[in-house]
């Protein structure tokens, strides 16, 4: 329980999607306490789990940007969250094996990558839809439509 264990490396932010919610202090929070567990003995990920537990409460709480007001966020959040329950739920287990720890680490690591990546993709749909401007493209086209009746 004791031995310090290196977990999979997680998604990271885009840099587009840091500028964009670089304001967001929980997510800020969260993501700095997420970095600890990279490498963590389960002793350590236990006395942690409260913490943790809080700041996943307040990144789901805290959400004001709009952008990021989606429902697919919004699933990844209540699964990370469910999995940081389990994980604060382990700390009233005497019996709890240091690979049982680990492995709920891992996937909490896991969903949290997943939410990063559907941060990257929502904001990075949102340039590309900016860039192409489809508005205008529709309403060149409905123009087009109509001249030629």
């Amino acid at each position: 329980m004791s031995t310090v264990v290196k977990h999979k490396k997680v998604t990271n932010l885009s840099e587009l999607a840091k500028t964009k919610i670089q304001d967001w202090t929980e997510y800020n929070e969260l993501d700095e306490f997420l970095g600890r567990f990279s490498s963590v003995s389960p002793n350590q990920a236990l006395q942690m789990a409260n913490e943790l537990k809080g700041l996943v409460k307040s990144l789901n709480d805290s959400l004001k940007i709009e952008t990021l007001k989606t429902n697919a966020l919004k699933a990844r959040t209540n699964v990370l969250e469910n999995e940081i329950l389990r994980l604060n739920d382990m700390t009233l287990i005497p019996a709890i094996k240091a690979k049982e720890v680990n492995n709920q680490i891992d996937k909490i690591l896991l969903i949290y990558s997943s939410y990063n990546a559907k941060v990257n993709t929502i904001y990075s749909k949102k340039e590309f839809d900016e860039e192409i401007n489809l508005d205008d493209f529709f309403k060149s086209e409905v123009k087009l439509t109509k001249k030629k009746k």
